[in-house]
């Protein structure tokens, strides 16, 4: 019995099944910033990077630690797209990463797929036998499937300069512990940064800064531009305890 040999001619950053080639950018058309206006990499001419990202909320807080921020995010469904128009939009918006999802949505197999790019290659005589193998070519447009549908995403990211404090931080809401309704809350710490060194952790909540009480981000933020080079005795919550500690900003 003869075996087949599918060769696949993919030039992509990382395997998609099925990939929709237009020339409408749908990563730049569902773009949504959520930063100030004119925030970009602080590199004049930045080496824009894309990966594939895992799960959004964990990268989050993965992406904050190592001292990035995010510019905004693109989402939409459709069938799957390239990789590439991603890293076109992050570039022109000067992005210093971009980290990509995808989810099929409904039941279109891998198999199902295979199985039609075969046959379409062989409708285009792009078949070849080679001694007791038959090799079949089968290119990018034999594998897309208008009928398969994704939810795609893409995160945009800018790495920001050495910070001051270090912390990115929330105002703590009111159905939150009743014990840690104060201050703003610590949703991830820089790695390497002054509020690490210091101690502070993701889910402590901070409530003052040198005996003066915080009741939102902007005064923490005031604080810590106030004395900045300066050491600053920082008051939180963890787990319903409170403590201080002395951060060197």
């Amino acid at each position: 019995m003869k075996k087949s040999y599918i060769k696949y001619f993919i030039s992509l950053i990382f395997f998609i099944s099925n990939i929709a080639f237009s020339d409408e950018n749908l990563f730049r058309k569902n773009y949504q910033t959520q930063s100030p206006k004119g925030f970009q990499s602080f590199s004049k001419n930045p080496d824009t990077k894309i990966m594939r990202g895992w799960e959004r909320t964990t990268d989050n807080i993965k992406m904050l630690e190592k001292g990035f921020d995010m510019m905004g995010h693109s989402n939409f469904t459709g069938p799957n797209t390239s990789p590439n128009f991603a890293l076109k939009h992050a570039k022109s918006i000067k992005a210093d990463m971009v980290l990509v999802y995808d989810r099929q949505i409904n039941d279109a197999s891998r198999a199902t797929m295979i199985k039609k790019a075969r046959a379409k290659a062989r409708e285009a005589n792009r078949v070849k036998e080679v001694g007791n193998l038959t090799e079949i070519e089968i290119n990018e447009e034999d594998l897309v499937d208008k009928n398969v549908r994704y939810e795609i995403n893409a995160t945009y990211w800018v790495k920001l300069p050495k910070p001051t404090f270090g912390a990115h931080f929330i105002k703590l809401k009111s159905d939150s512990d009743p014990k840690s309704v104060q201050g703003v809350q610590v949703i991830a710490v820089i790695k390497g940064s002054p509020a690490e060194n210091a101690g502070v952790q993701k889910n402590d909540s901070i409530t003052s800064v040198s005996g003066k009480l915080v009741e939102n981000p902007d005064d923490l933020i005031n604080a810590i531009k106030k004395n900045k080079g300066k050491s600053i005795e920082i008051g939180y919550i963890r787990n319903g305890k409170q403590s201080k500690v002395s951060v060197k900003l």
